[in-house]
């Protein structure tokens, strides 16, 4: 706490003395830095680093010494709206330009004090281009003399003895930054030139600093502000041992698909570690228990490095899917659980757009505001979370998104199925990765059954002979029909169903499972049949799925939902055309467990217009599967990893790269956002938008009639704060009713308090029970 008796009187936020929030959030990010191998950024001293850290935190919040943003501060809230428009209260560019000249001073390293000046001036809100982010205006100047102008001298006088006290290396006085202010614009001039050199440098290494200091910034920013303090860490306990000891008490059955399994494990766990080789490899059939196998792997160098190296390494277990998110937290949970450990969130945390709001730490659990802090910021030793979240914390100009990158820092980030990542995206991909590894010292652990060449085979470190256990597999084989193109009816008529076999139809839009399922239904008769896709509501999906896990259906109609990584296991699976690694993962969900020999028949189904697989993938991927496919009656299981790598080499040549040339440039130009017609990081797109979407939500069930209940509640909470922090409280169950439709479709629902909404007294009208949202007037792809 400050000294009362030597407090200047200015406020960060209502109760909070300016001061005492500099120096907190200094000495949050300190701590934070401190987390972080002491061997990061190789070209920049580490004292370097913790001075800049210091200088931007000492000073992200000193413009609110002016009087305005003080007004403002204390103001009533029917005034507060009127002055938080006017420029005067705004405090980030007058703190930027405290940050860059104090750092100007005390530091040598010349692109340091600008990387202060941007992450200060954006501490609350999103990078623009650099370009544009180093360049201030005449009326800029003007209000920031205003602002300075503003100042009582006495009371900046006892912040800044206070600032000096905590380790800032200038006496910061109202003419001292009068001065300042009248040299920006000459300073920025100089700033811009050197700018615009880093597109011929072509280096990553900007970009990744600049986030990087960002990140330590805004996370201890938030965390002072909400906590106060940041969660301390759990030493090395955690080691492989958890995974055996767990599979031990699994006792699993004694049989050949099971000792596969097993001397998969044992290759992996027995393997030499080599802690400079930080590309990996785990490249094995599917359902060879590569979840577990990887767990492993990661926790015993999780170990290694904290012997070797000293610090305590985070995993960072990526998937594609909140589909299989919750299926491997939970079985990481069951390995912790096994081994005695109370599993809170600071030691194994899922993290996704509807993730629960709760945060706990041994007995303590956190308010919803503080949980979200701490969820979004990573703060757990196993963090289980989709691509989309740790890409976008790579590739983003969003304060929201890059929070946390300063969590990447030494860590081990596991990329299950990692073939999911788009090919356009491929060198991109590579080239971040990479730099990750060399700058921010992190492992990466590609762990697939079709491993893409995102980098070459030499350049990873496989862990297992991936040839023997491909050689070894004989579960499955693959039969291509693709001599014709046919029709949904002419599908259904032609199917041969067998008694005492379960089918599983993989199909490419929801459109043509919808009809495929009516059409499959009048065949079947009574005979049980799940549906699934994007349009039926998670909480269904996610009890359909658990039938399938239990092998209660014969019958499945499916879009992509269930492709990669989902434990169901069917004797036979038709899959609509689709790229090859697509139709790989399709046949994992076939014969998993190897009873007999399964059958996996891949079709090409077309409408009256177009075939379907036209509608939603690439037609180069589509043309290379096509062909492969076209030389074979019949592909066995064990051919699998020879044709997908033909695939690969095939896709690379053919496929440009055009779209991540563009990216690339424009993270060397560390342009983050773009107002010409040149690419931005911005544009970054892990997951392409097909077309608009609406959010819906669809009163089910009676939890469906509460949850909707206490959402008309929050929403009549007139304080926005207070609103938001109710409606975290029920954000992941809300979200269990949402479905996402068409924005042009002919019936959309009525808006209810700001949102889509289906009542259950019209439920027949919008939602059928099998099939989901009946969109009319449009055809539904994903």
């Amino acid at each position: 706490m400050v000294n009362e008796s030597s407090f200047s009187e200015f406020y960060s936020h209502p109760g909070k003395p300016l001061e005492e929030h500099l120096i907190n959030v200094a000495n949050l990010a300190e701590k934070n830095l401190k987390q972080c191998p002491s061997d990061i950024f190789k070209e920049i001293e580490r004292d370097l680093l913790f001075k800049i850290v210091r200088i931007s935190a000492l000073c992200h919040d000193i413009g609110k010494a002016t009087s305005y943003f003080q007004t403002y501060l204390f103001a009533s809230e029917e005034k507060r709206a009127k002055l938080k428009a006017m420029k005067e209260t705004n405090h980030g560019l007058l703190s930027a330009v405290a940050a860059f000249f104090v750092a100007k001073k005390e530091l040598e390293n010349s692109f340091l004090p600008f990387v202060a000046f941007l992450a200060v001036k954006k501490h609350h809100g999103d990078f623009e281009d650099v370009i544009d982010e180093a360049t201030v205006e005449e009326k800029d100047i003007e209000v920031l003399l205003k602002q300075v102008d503003s100042i009582e001298e006495g009371k900046l006088e006892i912040l800044s003895a206070r600032l000096e006290e905590a380790g800032l290396g200038q006496k910061i006085t109202a003419n001292v930054l009068r001065g300042w202010v009248q040299s920006l614009p000459n300073e920025l001039g100089v700033v811009r030139r050197k700018l615009r050199r880093l597109e011929r440098q072509q280096s990553i290494n900007p970009y990744l600093l600049t986030n990087f200091l960002f990140s330590l910034l805004i996370d201890a920013d938030k965390s002072e502000v909400t906590t106060g303090r940041i969660i301390e860490r759990t030493d090395g306990k955690l080691g492989y041992y958890l995974v055996d000891k767990y599979k031990s008490a699994m006792n699993a059955e004694d049989n050949y698909l099971n000792r596969l399994r097993e001397k998969a494990y044992q290759e992996v766990i027995e393997k030499d570690l080599d802690l400079e080789s930080r590309l990996i490899s785990i490249n094995l059939p599917t359902g060879l228990g590569k979840t577990l196998t990887s767990l492993a792997f990661a926790l015993k160098l999780r170990k290694e490095i904290l012997s070797e190296k000293g610090y305590i390494p985070r995993i960072i277990y990526c998937l594609p899917f909140l589909s299989i998110i919750e299926q491997n937290a939970e079985q990481i949970e069951k390995v912790l659980r096994a081994n005695g450990f109370e599993v809170d969130t600071s030691l194994l945390l899922k993290h996704h757009h509807l993730s629960e709001v709760y945060y706990k730490k041994e007995e303590i659990e956190f308010e919803p505001d503080h949980a979200k802090i701490l969820i979004e910021g990573w703060n757990s030793e196993i963090i289980v979370t989709t691509f989309v979240q740790l890409f976008y914390a790579l590739l983003s100009n969003k304060n929201k998104d890059l929070r946390k990158f300063h969590r990447l820092a030494g860590s081990i980030i596991i990329l299950d199925e990692v073939q999911s990542i788009p090919s356009n995206y491929w060198l991109l991909v590579r080239e971040i990765l990479k730099e990750l590894t060399e700058q921010l010292n992190c492992y990466v652990v590609f762990v697939t059954a079709t491993e893409p060449l995102i980098f070459s085979r030499s350049e990873m470190i496989p862990l297992v002979d991936r040839n023997f256990y491909f050689e070894k597999m004989e579960r499955v084989i693959v039969r291509p029909r693709l001599e014709k193109d046919i029709t949904l009816e002419e599908f259904a008529e032609s199917l041969d169903i067998e008694d005492g076999k379960s089918y599983l139809f993989i199909l490419n839009t929801i459109n043509s499972a919808k009809n495929f399922y009516n059409l499959l239904k009048e065949r079947i008769g009574n005979e049980e049949m799940i549906y699934l896709s994007a349009h039926v509501v998670p909480y269904e999906r996610l009890c359909r799925i658990k039938k399938m896990k239990e092998r209660k259906v014969k019958f499945a109609v499916t879009t992509q939902v269930v492709e990669a990584g989902v434990d169901i296991d069917f004797d036979v699976v038709y899959r609509d055309l689709a790229p090859l690694d697509s139709i790989n993962q399709a046949a994992g969900r076939c014969n998993r467990n190897w009873s007999g020999k399964g059958e996996v028949i891949v079709v090409s189904l077309r409408d009256e217009r177009r075939l379907y697989s036209s509608y939603i993938y690439d037609p180069v991927l589509l043309d290379v599967t096509r062909r492969i496919l076209e030389r074979y009656r019949v592909i066995e299981e064990k051919k699998f990893l020879k044709i997908i790598e033909d695939y690969y080499r095939e896709v690379q040549e053919r496929k440009s790269g055009d779209k991540s040339r563009e990216l690339l440039e424009a993270v060397y130009k560390m342009k983050y956002d773009s107002t010409d017609e040149t690419a931005g990081i911005a544009d970054f797109k892990l997951i392409e938008e097909d077309y608009p979407r609406l959010d819906v939500f669809i009163e089910l069930n009676e939890e469906a009639n509460e949850i909707w209940k206490n959402y008309l509640r929050i929403k009549e909470i007139k304080n926005l704060l207070e609103r938001r922090r109710e409606f975290n409280k029920i954000k992941a169950d809300f979200y269990k009713y949402i479905v996402s439709i068409p924005l042009k479709i002919d019936n959309l629902p009525p808006e209810v308090a700001g949102f889509r909404y289906v009542g259950n007294n019209v439920l027949r009208e919008y939602y059928d029970e099998n099939t989901g949202f009946i969109c009319e007037g449009v055809v539904a792809l994903w």
